[in-house]
């Protein structure tokens, strides 16, 4: 949201995501289908997104009066708008709040497609007095996610920057993205949006790549409640077609190793890919392995467990007490644990959708398996994932 400066206060918010395929039009329309749902005045709304120079992390600000004198505020009052947002986005996203001053307020939500996952809020009457400022939530959260809380502040000013009016939310996606990857150009001076005070990327008129056709310009015809039906059927046989297919290239390269429990499986996944993992999550195994295990182990099988390990990339993708995990909570909490004749660390978390596990850390290197600590954890196999 856009920050608002005092001698006092500084007040912002947004929405944190990953940058990977969407669609940010689709974004800037479901959020001003939520604030019309509200009746908020966004004649002179624009949803901004910003990359941060050096990471693939993307900021989402609104920009106009609806936002008011308090962007906290509005971010904390209206969050079920980054919750619709979140929809359109393949990972999951933080939606922050940040208010300082005498009032100090501090908040953020892990939102992953349209439902809450985790949501905490901290003011000085709820947190310990004289508590250091990275222990705020969004301080917690920027400490895990390699920020500063002054780069949200800022919005990311350095990094390129897209702007969707959200009475209007059309354009081209696939060249929006190129100028958020830092692969398109973005409009020059000649631009006649960026002429008018628009900011640069800003889908215009004059701009092909921010506003499509000039069929957009005479009166396009609005989507309407059957087209966004429509879209989201689309969109669905899109998403069943596409783990179809993302499933089948696990199996076609499946790592696994046997041991007292059963069977450790270690498919190329992400930790949000929920639907995929869940199906190596298996107490007992009755029946038939799943696809691209040897039906040789059935018959050996039957009656153990069937577990997972994947890597991870941020902390934060698991929990620990209700919250995403940070680096502070893990060294914390986290014990020695002897792997394959070296230390690492180990943490029993929650992974979302999937249950309890266990997290190794090495170095920089994480790796969740599906499996508490003191359950057994074959060292080689782990080892050779850690590295």
């Amino acid at each position: 949201m856009e920050s608002t400066t005092t001698t006092t206060q500084l007040s912002h918010g947004g929405i944190l995501f990953q940058l990977e395929m969407f669609r940010p039009t689709m974004m800037a329309a479901v959020i001003a289908q939520g604030l019309a749902s509200k009746a908020l005045n966004m004649l002179d709304a624009t949803l901004e997104l910003a990359r941060h120079p050096t990471a693939p992390i993307v900021l989402a600000q609104i920009k106009g009066s609806v936002v008011g004198d308090d962007a906290a505020e509005f971010w904390r009052e209206n969050a079920e708008l980054a919750i619709y947002a979140s929809q359109e986005l393949p990972r999951q996203c933080f939606i922050y709040y940040v208010r300082s001053g005498e009032e100090r307020r501090e908040g953020f939500i892990v939102a992953q497609q349209g439902q809450v996952l985790v949501a905490h809020d901290a003011t000085a009457e709820t947190i310990p007095e004289n508590t250091p400022d990275d222990q705020w939530p969004v301080g917690r959260l920027c400490e895990q996610m390699r920020l500063s809380v002054d780069e949200l502040a800022e919005g990311f000013p350095d990094g390129p920057r897209i702007s969707i009016p959200l009475a209007d939310p059309v354009g081209d996606d696939q060249k929006l993205l190129m100028i958020l990857a830092g692969q398109g150009d973005e409009p020059q001076g000649e631009d006649p949006g960026a002429s008018a005070g628009q900011p640069a990327g800003a889908p215009s008129a004059g701009a092909g790549a921010a506003r499509g056709s000039s069929g957009a310009q005479a009166g396009q015809k609005r989507p309407t409640v059957d087209d966004d039906v429509k879209r989201r059927a689309a969109a669905r046989a899109a998403e069943t077609a596409a783990l179809a297919a993302r499933s089948a290239e696990l199996r076609d390269d499946l790592p696994y190793t046997v041991d007292e429990r059963g069977l450790l499986v270690a498919p190329s996944a992400e930790l949000e890919e929920t639907a995929l993992l869940a199906q190596y999550a298996v107490k007992e195994i009755a029946g038939d392995l799943p696809d691209g295990l040897p039906d040789s182990l059935r018959v050996e099988l039957q009656g153990r467990a069937l577990d997972f390990a994947v890597k991870v990339d941020f902390l934060s993708e698991v929990f620990l007490n209700n919250r995403p995990l940070t680096r502070p909570g893990f060294e914390a909490n986290a014990v020695d644990y002897e792997l394959a004749g070296e230390t690492v660390k180990i943490l029993e978390v929650f992974a979302p959708r999937l249950g309890v596990g266990s997290l190794l850390r090495r170095g920089k290197s994480n790796v969740f398996v599906s499996r508490r600590p003191d359950a057994p954890l074959p060292a080689e196999f782990l080892s050779k994932l850690l590295g």
